[in-house]
């Protein structure tokens, strides 16, 4: 049996109020889905109706009027969920850029030794520098000149540090609690 993410108390927001839509892990042959939210990037479970048809990984689904059980934990997902995971935090980064630029252009020192670029796999002092040199003052509009500029795939390593966090929720500094879920 998974556990289930207890309701807040009344009035307290609950960690999935305001989002929308989810997307598709794993939905198993019990009719479960395994998913992550859009928004903030909770792992969660939901209910699929009967007669509902079978969602491949990365697929959007509408949280109105579904039946969410709850969020869970990342040791709780299924092999084919974990496997998805990255992807599908990739692709709803790259599906909505202005998270992951927000990111890339606001990422500052987080002490007088560490950018907060080094919290990216295979970013060093150096490349975060580089990066934080060749951002200036105005950023960029779009994660290709981002890509291009930088010689790096932004989504996909903000994804790897994301999906860090969600694997180890004590992983600090947490991006998604500064970044994603603020």
């Amino acid at each position: 049996m998974q556990p289930r993410t207890p309701s807040p108390p009344a009035g307290d927001p609950g960690p999935l109020d305001g989002e929308t839509h989810a997307r598709v892990l794993d939905h198993q042959l019990s009719g479960m889905i395994q998913g992550i939210s859009e928004k903030g990037l909770f792992l969660i479970r939901i209910r699929s109706t009967a007669g509902n048809s079978t969602h491949s990984p990365g697929t959007a689904i509408e949280l109105e009027g579904a039946n969410v059980l709850g969020t869970t934990r990342h040791r709780d997902l299924s092999g084919m969920a974990q496997s998805a995971l990255h992807g599908v935090v990739k692709s709803i980064l790259t599906d909505n850029p202005e998270v992951c630029l927000s990111f890339y252009n606001r990422a500052g020192n987080l002490t007088l030794k560490m950018h907060a670029f080094q919290l990216l796999p295979g970013i060093g002092n150096s490349k975060a520098l580089s990066m934080a040199e060749i951002r200036g003052r105005t950023g960029w509009e779009t994660i290709a000149s981002l890509d291009e500029a930088c010689q790096i795939d932004a989504a996909d390593l903000l994804a790897d540090r994301l999906c860090q966090e969600i694997v180890d929720p004590h992983e600090t500094p947490n991006l998604l609690n500064l970044l994603i879920r603020a």
